[in-house]
Formats: C-alpha cells, structure tokens, sequence
C-alpha cells in the first residue's frame, strides 16, 4: 500500500503549478495571433500603436492620454487611467505609472483582436486594474 506523505503532497502540488501556469499565460504565438488579427480588421490601428508605443509611456501623462489618430480624425489608440483608480486614490497626480514598449505594444494588439469587427474597444489591464487601454469609435 502507498502511504501518501506531506513531501508527496508537495511535490504532486508542484508539478501541477508547473503545468498550469503557462497554460495560464499568453505566449509570444498568442500575441502574433493578436496583432495578426488586428491587421486583419484594420491596419491602421497597428500603424497607430507602433507610433504611440514606440517608446516607454508613463501614465497619466500627455503623449499616453492624447494618443495617435489611426483615421486622420477623432478615432485614436490611448492609455489612459480607469476612473475608479481616481476615486480611490490608487492614481493620483504625482503617479506616475510604466507601461513597457513590449506591453504597451502586446495590450492594443489584443485590445484591437479583441475588440468590435473595426478593432476598435477598451481593456484595462495592470496589477492594479488601472491602466485602461482605449481603440476609440467614434462616429462621424
């Protein structure tokens, strides 16, 4: 008969997180589906994030929040911080909040492939659920 110890246990524990865990997470496959799918739907929205995360943003500031124009209009890619996080303090003026070219990049891709048939949506990401990541629609 096998006799299930504490060391058992953990290490039975431990090969399942292992296994989990990645499951969890995109891979880099997963965010070329996205951006794929986002030139799919338009190709100008990707031309816009490029411009807008080609380099490190810091939110809330002025180039985060002002954006890049995908449709030479109002329709523009933004970051801006999800009002709840004003509320309660969890964002305030002196934050000052890093967004990663790479993640900046990955987020709008999956925003937009994830978004309406035009790509355009919202989706907040961050560890404190306050970044939230705007591909605006509005009509003329």
């Amino acid at each position: 008969m096998v006799r299930i110890t504490g060391l058992t246990i953990l290490i039975a524990a431990l090969c399942t997180l292992l296994f989990a865990v990645p499951a969890v997470a995109e891979s880099e496959w997963d965010w070329t589906i996205y951006k794929f799918s986002c030139l799919k739907k338009d190709w100008r929205i990707v031309n816009a994030i490029d411009a807008l995360c080609k380099k490190n943003l810091h939110m809330p500031s002025a180039d985060a929040s002002i954006g890049v124009s995908f449709d030479g209009g109002r329709n523009k890619v933004t970051v801006s911080a999800a009002p709840p996080c004003w509320n309660d303090g969890r964002i305030n003026s002196n934050s000052n909040v890093w967004i990663p070219q790479y993640w900046c990049e990955r987020q709008f891709w999956k925003t937009c492939a994830q978004g309406n048939a035009q790509g355009r949506g919202y989706q907040i990401f961050g560890a404190r659920q306050c970044q939230t990541f705007w591909i605006s629609d509005f009509k003329y």
